[in-house]
């Protein structure tokens, strides 16, 4: 049965009609209720929020969600010669913008979460510093000194005008950002960007239905329609970002080397009046590009010189090597394949949080002694 959507509604606007028996989306956490006054970046993540729900919902209650619309220009495109209609060319055009445009606001987010953490830190030991001097300060703590040298105890501490300092430094402290706080953001760009595979089933060369579409960012599924990648950042110092087009468009895991899936086909509607949103071929000349983007994103991050691999299209053991490397370092379960949550992580994103989450480089001493990913778990 082809994957199909439901539609959530925005605000002001009427729901498309969902076809029968659809999964419901699962919406990414509403920053609605946040407080921009508590929370800095409150406004932009109701922007994402409003987006989001944009392109899941539509005006009419006879329309396909605005996702599905805009892609279907991709019928007047030709992804192989780069030729399109005028209006088409100008769709796509934008939706390259957009892109762009999410993920500059992903490696910012990424970066500010960073820097917040290191804050957070200096904040905490600004608290910590503020305990310790209005303590050594007080009149208890004086009078107790006062008494252990045989002197009578002062009616009042002499240095107490210190610990109203101290409060105002902390109150201070107090209206710098936490890193928590930037997870509204995180969370609605997930919704955006996130893959999410189907599990079950025999994974062969005759599989064409790869992703759940309800749960999968509608924006991944316009790159998908459009055959337009969009840039991963964050890829460690100096490091240029890397563009991926079909990551999680296929499902790979569990497949035999020589019966990996030809094609990646997406489908909106009823099975009988579905409607075909991205048709991905993974054969002849396009064979394991999704592998070679994997094995990209994992040379950036510095998992290449360790473990290399003999040929980046291919499905071989070398890659297992170099991906149990990778989750053993980023705290993912060690499968040796790409599956949900290793996918994610690779551009960034949380799976089991259903959030951002930076991925980690290679580093030697970040795997426990004894661990070899030449070997399954």
């Amino acid at each position: 049965m082809p994957d199909t959507v439901t539609t959530t509604p925005a605000v002001a606007t009427v729901a498309a009609p969902a076809p029968a028996n659809l999964p419901a989306v699962v919406p990414a956490t509403t920053p609605a209720a946040v407080d921009a006054r508590a929370n800095p970046f409150a406004a932009i993540a109701q922007l994402l929020a409003a987006v989001r729900r944009s392109l899941e919902s539509s005006k009419r209650p006879d329309q396909a969600p605005r996702w599905v619309r805009i892609v279907r220009v991709r019928q007047f495109a030709d992804p192989a010669t780069g030729d399109a209609d005028v209006i088409a060319k100008g769709v796509m055009k934008a939706m390259d913008v957009v892109t762009l445009a999410i993920s500059y606001l992903q490696r910012f987010t990424l970066d500010a979460t960073d820097l917040l953490v290191q804050g957070d830190a200096a904040k905490a030991l600004v608290e910590v510093s503020a305990d310790l001097v209005k303590q050594a300060t007080s009149k208890e703590f004086i009078n107790a000194l006062e008494l252990a040298v045989g002197q009578e105890p002062s009616p009042a501490s002499p240095i107490a005008g210190v610990g109203d300092i101290v409060d105002k430094i902390v109150q201070l402290a107090d209206k710098v950002p936490e890193p928590e706080d930037l997870e509204i953001i995180g969370a609605e760009l997930y919704g955006l960007l996130a893959v999410e595979q189907l599990t079950d089933g025999t994974v062969d060369d005759k599989l064409t239905t790869h992703v759940n579409i309800a749960k999968t960012g509608k924006l991944q599924l316009l790159h998908w329609g459009f055959w337009q990648g969009w840039k991963v950042q964050n890829l460690g110092k100096g490091k240029e970002p890397i563009s991926v087009l079909t990551l999680g468009a296929r499902r790979v895991a569990g497949a035999a080397p020589g019966k990996l899936p030809l094609r990646a086909v997406g489908t909106w509607g009823d099975p009988g009046s579905s409607e075909t949103v991205y048709d991905l071929d993974f054969s002849g000349a396009q064979a394991g590009r999704d592998i070679a983007e994997a094995n990209a994103l994992l040379e950036a991050l510095g998992y290449g010189a360790k473990y290399p691999v003999a040929d980046a299209k291919v499905l071989a053991d070398d890659f297992a090597t170099r991906l149990r490397a990778f989750q053993k370092i980023n705290d993912l379960p060690v499968t040796g394949r790409l599956d949900n949550a290793t996918i994610n992580r690779l551009m960034h994103l949380d799976y089991d949080a259903k959030n951002l989450k930076r991925a980690k480089p290679f580093r030697a001493d970040a795997l426990p002694v004894g661990f070899d990913p030449t070997k399954a778990a």
